[in-house]
């Protein structure tokens, strides 16, 4: 799910997303502007990245990690 952001749409807190240039997988903490607070699932870390290479992750990414589709609670 995404919201509305003054440049268009973005990624909610709590999002699961995968970093494009990496391939880390986090959860989205906050951000400013187009730059996204995440941090790792893997191991708690924190990094910065630009929406641009951010994307949801899959289906088959959550339930590798062992996580409902989206929008399942």
């Amino acid at each position: 799910m995404t919201n509305m952001t003054p440049w268009g749409m973005g990624y909610r807190s709590g999002a699961l997303v995968v970093d494009k240039e990496t391939g880390a997988v986090g959860v989205t903490q906050g951000v400013a502007g187009r730059i996204y607070t995440v941090k790792s699932v893997q191991d708690g870390s924190l990094w910065t990245a630009h929406s641009t290479r951010l994307r949801i992750a899959t289906t088959e990414e959550r339930a590798k990690l062992g996580i409902g589709p989206r929008g399942v609670h």
